[in-house]
């Protein structure tokens, strides 16, 4: 442990634990602490998003949308969403419920799983029975490299420009060009996320 006079930086010894024994360096830790505070962002402008969509007014009230899980949020946002005019915004919406739907999984992967040792692979696993116990969610791995965060990282940049828009935009977001526009990034996002948030079954099939 570092004391008063130590040449060591405040921190090492638990970077040096996350280097030696799982595989996790300085980039891609910088890219998980990236991932991981703008997800709360991205958690917040859903919110405002879903009032406006809504016509909610949250001044001096518990808004619908306080303390409900993001999951159930993604859900509203997507069934509120698709009542507005227009197949382009329509396949948006899908586009990034589907996406944000992938990223959740991922960053609860992240904030609540246990770390894999590098020797097995590493990353972080949810929901695992390791005593034989029975979990009412299923497990889910978050792979964990720079490249693969950096997707993740791609994905939700992609998120936040739209739904910031959404959310705070002068225009119908249903005819709001900045958001139209976004649906080839968005697909691009979508395909991203999807394959490392099911990277697991992909090692698995026989057809990988």
């Amino acid at each position: 442990m570092a004391t008063r006079g130590s040449s060591e930086q405040p921190g090492s010894g638990l970077l040096k634990i996350l280097d030696t024994n799982y595989g996790l360096i300085g980039p891609t830790l910088e890219r998980i602490g990236a991932f991981v505070v703008m997800w709360a962002t991205f958690e917040l402008d859903l919110e405002r998003a879903l009032w406006r969509l809504t016509g909610e007014e949250p001044d001096g009230k518990v808004p619908t949308t306080d303390a409900v899980p993001v999951s159930r949020l993604i859900a509203r946002f997507r069934e509120t969403g698709v009542k507005l005019e227009g197949e382009d915004w329509q396949s948006l919406v899908n586009l990034l419920c589907d996406t944000a739907g992938y990223l959740a999984e991922y960053r609860n992967a992240i904030a609540h799983g246990r770390l894999l040792p590098a020797r097995v692979g590493g990353g972080l696993l949810l929901n695992a029975a390791w005593h034989g116990e029975r979990r009412k969610r299923s497990p889910v791995t978050a792979h964990i490299d720079e490249r693969l965060v950096g997707i993740m990282l791609d994905a939700l940049y992609e998120l936040l420009i739209v739904m910031q828009v959404v959310a705070s935009g002068d225009t119908a977001p249903n005819l709001d060009r900045r958001i139209l526009g976004r649906k080839q990034m968005l697909q691009r996002a979508r395909s991203g996320a999807g394959e490392v948030r099911h990277l697991t079954e992909a090692v698995n099939s026989e057809k990988y």
